[in-house]
């Protein structure tokens, strides 16, 4: 997903050089949009990680392994 938030800033790039802003500034919406779905899935990876880790540290009690 990073290299398609650069490809896009890139894209975005390019064609405001080329003086086409309205299009440029759609493709660097696209390319926000795509940052904000990426840190909110890092975030939902996140609190999967803390909850397993939980579930594993409870059942590691009760098999008396800790």
């Amino acid at each position: 997903m990073l290299k398609w938030i650069g490809i896009l800033i890139v894209i975005g790039l390019l064609l405001y050089f080329f003086r086409f802003r309205m299009a440029a500034i759609c493709v660097w919406a696209v390319s926000g949009i795509v940052f904000a779905v990426l840190l909110v899935l890092l975030a939902i990876e996140s609190h999967q990680d803390k909850v397993l880790n939980e579930i594993a540290i409870e059942e590691n009690k009760k098999n008396g392994e800790i």
